[in-house]
Parts: C-alpha cells; sequence; structure tokens
C-alpha cells in the first residue's frame, strides 16, 4: 500500500484492523471512515469551518490499493488483493454517512485462479465511533460470471472493534469465506 497523506492513514488503518480477523472483511469500511474522519478532521484547516455551521461537508473520492497476503497470513496459499474504492461521504460535525462501491479481483496466486468481487454497501459512523455497515458486502463472481459467493446484510463494529451485531446472511471472517471460494483454506 504505497500512498501519503490521507490515503497513507487509511493504509494504516487498513493493516490495522486486518490483524484480527474477525472483521478483517470491513478493514475497507474501516479504512474509509478513516478518510472522513481525516477529511472532517482537516478541513478546518483547509478554512471550510462555515461548512459546518451551514451544514455537512460532502466529499467524494476514489482510491485503489494492492494487499498481497504469504502463506498463513490470511489463506494457506499466496493470496493478492487489487481493490478500486469510490467513496460518497457526508461528514456532519459529529457523524458521518459513506457511501461505498468497491470492485475488488481476489487472486490465488499459487494457481492464478481469480474472482471479481462488486460490492455497494453504506457505513454510518456515530459520534462514538460505532460503525454500522448496510447493503452487499460480497458479491463474487468467476471470470465467465457465475456466481459465487453473495452476502447482504447488517454489520455494527463498536468504537473498540468488536463486533456488536451482525445479520445471519453476513460472515464477518474473510479468510472463512474467500480462502475456500478462491480453492484453499483459511490461514491457522
Amino acid at each position: 500500500m504505497r500512498r501519503v497523506g490521507v490515503t497513507g492513514a487509511l493504509g494504516a488503518l487498513l493493516r490495522t484492523f486486518r490483524r484480527r480477523a474477525a472483521i478483517r472483511r470491513f478493514a475497507m469500511a474501516a479504512g474509509v471512515l478513516l478518510a472522513g474522519t481525516v477529511l472532517g478532521v482537516l478541513a478546518p484547516a483547509a478554512g471550510i469551518t462555515a461548512a459546518w455551521a451551514d451544514g455537512p461537508v460532502h466529499v467524494k473520492s476514489t482510491f485503489t490499493f494492492e494487499n498481497p497476503q504469504p502463506p498463513g497470513a490470511l489463506c494457506d496459499f499466496n493470496y493478492g488483493e487489487v481493490a478500486t474504492v469510490s467513496l460518497d461521504a457526508i461528514i456532519f460535525a459529529g457523524t458521518e454517512t459513506d457511501h461505498i462501491a468497491a470492485t475488488v479481483l481476489h487472486t490465488n496466486l499459487d494457481t492464478g485462479f481469480s474472482l471479481t468481487e462488486v460490492d455497494h454497501f453504506t457505513v454510518f459512523t456515530a459520534a462514538d465511533g460505532q460503525a454500522k455497515t448496510v447493503g452487499i458486502v460480497w458479491h463474487l463472481r468467476t471470470a465467465d460470471g457465475q456466481l459465487v459467493v453473495v452476502q447482504a446484510g447488517q454489520l455494527v463494529i463498536s468504537p473498540t472493534g468488536e463486533i456488536i451485531k451482525v445479520t445471519p446472511a453476513v460472515n464477518p471472517d474473510t479468510a472463512a469465506v474467500i480462502c475456500p471460494a478462491l480453492g484453499g483454506q483459511p490461514a491457522t
């Protein structure tokens, strides 16, 4: 993850959340939240403090990242992930709403087998830092268009990173979903 400034902070947060197996899938959402938070902190420094009095700040951005993982880190094979994320953030003085569209290419680097993921979800962040993610969080297809995995629902994460609520149709453990779909097993 080669970035500078705000996107560098995104990378750091993504790496931090990827260490937690239970919420790995939602690291991207957490990174996007950080982008909005950082933008919210930087906005006054940029001279747009009047926007807080007039209403929310609306920020749109797109970023890409790569996330290669050696065997044993996520899966029992060399795993590669390349993503493009579009963020449409509405930042209020105490809360934030992020509409996210992500296209991700997941690859078993040992076999070359890939799956393409297209997700659309919204993350609502409360003033206390609790985040609720709602929408399509897994939508994986093979190169020929065959649907492999679809998961949609809701996930609520506390400000400390603990899962508070998860609907039955969502598995927040990335390794448990992506590793078998790519022909391997989660790292032990």
